[in-house]
């Protein structure tokens, strides 16, 4: 087949590629214009063509889809200098632009993939995300965190509409939190997620999404809970289990770019796809209280724990993709965090690193 890959050298696109070229398909790399920086990252690959646009010209996406036969659309608006009404116009007119020009070019296109984000789930209401039972595909929430999150579930809604009005094969993935181990450590060879300087950085800023996210920052034991963990910082390094409101420590699940690409291309080997909307994460579901320790032993830091305002607990459950596509998640935290360190060693592994976002193009 013939494959559109909007996003194709984003940190999921780009490792998807491979994996449909070994299966045979040739690909149209869909790029922005401004992530200059890895707009060349497949140019190593027989089989791709590349293609340069911007989701909010329809014009150049009816350029894009003519001839193919299926979509990945992975492109979207994140991490980046857009406001409000970019993420709006990007993520979710840019689909609709996307589907439109399925609906008038392609009548038998044989797959339309559409990324979607656990953050679904989420409440605007709820500061943060705590849920005791694993999170099934019936459990959508009503008003996820604008903006990027609303702007993605206002995509999904439009691809299954388009799946149900006109019958354009949709098959939508909702992706836990993607880890790509090149961004696993930090400049000091440490997991990020873990460290009490990233729990102190985050929540001393006033503009995090964590601070901007707290729903009552006039409530004492917020403030009290944000006060304790900054005073807790003596500015030399340690691991931190990290506590909810509740004290539970954090628990949260992931997905190994690895594993997000293995699912992806799944998609369009079962036709029991079309139609259905699945989670995929991978088989990294980090506990605090188990991954600090053993990290600070391994690294000989001390530990301490913290409450933090924003909950952080749950777990996707992969019962539907498994059955329905023979999915099998491969990579744990100790399958991330080795890969990671080889990166950092400069050895060569089955990962393309994600590179950096927004920047200059490589002279």
């Amino acid at each position: 087949m013939k494959i559109l890959v909007t996003g194709g050298t984003g940190r999921i696109g780009a490792n998807l590629v491979p994996r449909l070229l070994n299966k045979g398909h040739t690909i149209r790399s869909f790029v922005y214009p401004a992530d200059a920086s890895r707009a060349r990252k497949l140019d190593a690959y027989a089989g791709v063509e590349t293609v340069y646009g911007d989701l909010r010209d329809y014009d150049g996406l009816r350029r894009a889809v003519a001839g193919v036969d299926a979509i990945y659309h992975l492109a979207a608006a994140f991490q980046g200098p857009f406001n409000a009404r970019d993420y709006l116009d990007i993520n979710a007119m840019g689909t609709l632009n996307l589907l439109e020009s399925v609906r008038e070019q392609l009548p038998d296109l044989q797959r339309f993939v559409y990324a979607s984000t656990e953050g679904v789930y989420w409440d605007a209401r709820v500061n943060g995300r705590y849920f005791e039972a694993p999170i099934t595909e019936d459990m959508a929430g009503n008003y996820p965190n604008m903006s990027y999150l609303m702007t993605k579930w206002l995509g999904e809604e439009l691809a299954m509409v388009y799946h149900y009005q006109y019958g354009v094969p949709i098959c939508v993935m909702r992706f836990s939190t993607v880890i790509d181990p090149s961004e696993f450590l930090n400049e000091d060879g440490l997991p990020r997620h873990f460290l009490y300087s990233t729990a102190y950085n985050t929540y001393r800023n006033s503009e995090s999404y964590e601070v901007q996210d707290i729903r009552s920052p006039g409530d004492p034991s917020v403030r009290e809970m944000i006060d304790a963990l900054l005073a807790g910082w003596d500015g030399e390094e340690k691991l931190l289990v990290s506590l909810n409101p509740n004290g539970v420590p954090y628990r949260q699940h992931f997905g190994d770019v690895r594993d997000i690409a293995d699912g992806l291309a799944l998609a369009i080997e079962h036709d029991a796809a079309v139609g259905e909307i699945f989670n995929l994460a991978g088989a990294a579901i980090f506990d605090w209280s188990e991954i600090a320790p053993l990290l600070a032993e391994r690294h000989n830091l001390p530990v301490a724990e913290a409450r933090a305002p924003f909950n952080n607990y749950f777990e996707l459950d992969l019962s539907k993709i498994k059955a329905k596509l023979g999915f099998q998640p491969r990579h744990d935290f100790h399958s991330i965090l080795s890969t990671a360190e080889a990166l950092r060693r400069g050895e060569k592994t089955d990962v393309i690193p994600t590179g950096v976002i927004f920047g200059q193009a490589d002279k």
